[in-house]
């Protein structure tokens, strides 16, 4: 895109907030990438918990070992679903910080665009006007000149 010289600033900002909105991008990018991984590992420690055989039959230390077991299970169970919650609302802070940042370019490239079909319109008035007084000096020329050729 080729900056009017007078969108020299309002480049400049675009070019401020496309920076942004591609750092927000690659942000997102991580965030989701790590809420992925995050959501795995919450799956994997629950299938971990649930499929635990229960209890039958043992002795007393056989007893206490499940039940240790059973709640290592358990609080890594819980922990690794903490940290996927919270690596999804991580995750939706960074698509909410990039949709914003995205908007911004958005509204940038509106205005340079809203300019440049301002001076457009400008531009063909000037045009329309010029060719109007041609047209009118020419038509003046002719008018002249059938009257000087009328005796």
């Amino acid at each position: 895109m080729t900056a009017h010289h007078d969108d020299r600033g309002l480049a400049a900002v675009r070019r401020v907030r496309s920076a942004r909105e591609s750092d927000s991008r690659f942000g997102l990018q991580h965030a989701l990438a790590d809420s992925r991984t995050a959501a795995a590992a919450a799956a994997r420690a629950h299938e971990l918990l649930t499929s635990t055989p229960s209890f039958g039959t043992g002795a007393l230390a056989d007893f206490y070992a499940h039940r240790q077991v059973l709640t290592a299970r358990a609080d890594d169970q819980l922990s690794t679903a903490t940290v996927a919650a919270t690596s999804e609302r991580i995750a939706d802070e960074a698509r909410h910080h990039w949709v914003a940042d995205r908007t911004a370019v958005r509204v940038a490239d509106l205005l340079l665009d809203r300019r440049a079909a301002l001076r457009a319109e400008e531009r063909a008035r000037r045009e329309a006007a010029d060719l109007d007084d041609l047209a009118a000096a020419g038509w003046l020329r002719r008018a002249t000149a059938e009257q000087e050729d009328t005796p």
